[in-house]
C-alpha cells in the first residue's frame, strides 16, 4: 500500500511502511505500519499495531501495540497500551486505559486514570495518575500530585527539584505546598519518601522524609522517620514462615 497518507479523514485498513497523518482520521480497519507519525485526531473501532510511533493530538482505539512511542505536546489518549521497548510522553497528557511497557518516561502535566505496568517507571512534573506496579518507580512531583497507589521494589517519591533555567530566573521556590497523596497505600522493598501523604506504607526499608504524613508504616529490616514527617503508627512485619 502506499506508505504515505496526508490530511484525509478516513483510512482503510490494511499494511504500511510509513504514515504522516494530519487533521481527523478515522479508521475503517485494522492497521499495521512500520512508522507513524501523527498531529491531530485519530480514532476507529480496530487494532492499531505500529513500529514506531511519534504522536501529538488524540487517539482513540480499542487497543494499540507498539514497539516504541513517543508522545509530545497536548495529547490525549484512550486505548489499551501495549509498548515492548520504550514509552515517551512529555507536555500535557491525559489518558484513560492501560500501559504495560518495559520503560515509560514521563515529563510535564500527566494525568493517567489506567493501570500502568512496568519495569521501570520514572515520572517528573504535575502528576495524576492510577496505579503503579513497576521494579524501580520515580516520581518527582510538583504542586499537588496524586496516584491511586503504588507497588514495586525500588520506590523514591520526592518533589521535583527545580532546573537551572527556574533557578536562574524564578524566585525560590516552596516545597511546603508540594505533596503527593497516595490513596491506596504503598508496597515495595526499598522506599525513600517526601512530601508523601497516605495510609498504609509496607516495606523491607523504609525511609520516611520531611514533609510526610503516614497513618501506619510496616517494615521488615530498617526503618527512619525524620522529625518533619509525621506517623501514628509503626511496627515491624511478622516474619514469613518458613516452607518445610
Amino acid at each position: 500500500m502506499p506508505s504515505y497518507y496526508y490530511n484525509r479523514n478516513k483510512l482503510r485498513g490494511g499494511s504500511y511502511e510509513d504514515l504522516h497523518l494530519s487533521g481527523s482520521v478515522s479508521m475503517l480497519g485494522p492497521i499495521k505500519v512500520d512508522v507513524m507519525r501523527m498531529n491531530g485526531d485519530f480514532f476507529g473501532e480496530y487494532t492499531l499495531k505500529v513500529g514506531t510511533l511519534h504522536a501529538t493530538g488524540s487517539m482513540r482505539v480499542p487497543q494499540m501495540r507498539c514497539t516504541s512511542a513517543f508522545w509530545y505536546g497536548n495529547s490525549a489518549v484512550r486505548t489499551k497500551l501495549q509498548v515492548s521497548q520504550h514509552l515517551s510522553i512529555s507536555g500535557q497528557f491525559i489518558g484513560e486505559g492501560s500501559i504495560i511497557a518495559p520503560v515509560v518516561r514521563m515529563n510535564g502535566t500527566v494525568s493517567y486514570s489506567g493501570p500502568i505496568t512496568a519495569k521501570e517507571i520514572t515520572a517528573y512534573g504535575t502528576l495524576t495518575l492510577g496505579q503503579l506496579d513497576a521494579n524501580a518507580i520515580h516520581l518527582g512531583f510538583s504542586e499537588r500530585g496524586l496516584c491511586a497507589g503504588i507497588k514495586g521494589k525500588q520506590i523514591v517519591l520526592v518533589p521535583r527539584k527545580p532546573g537551572i533555567l527556574e533557578r536562574m530566573f524564578l524566585p525560590p521556590r516552596s516545597v511546603n505546598n508540594t505533596f503527593l497523596t497516595v490513596s491506596e497505600g504503598i508496597t515495595g522493598d526499598n522506599i525513600v519518601l517526601e512530601h508523601v501523604i497516605t495510609n498504609t506504607v509496607s516495606g523491607n526499608d523504609v525511609i520516611i522524609g520531611p514533609g510526610c504524613k503516614v497513618n501506619k508504616v510496616y517494615y521488615r529490616d530498617h526503618i527512619y522517620i525524620d522529625e518533619a514527617a509525621f506517623v501514628s503508627w509503626y511496627e515491624p512485619l511478622p516474619d514469613t514462615p518458613k516452607q518445610t
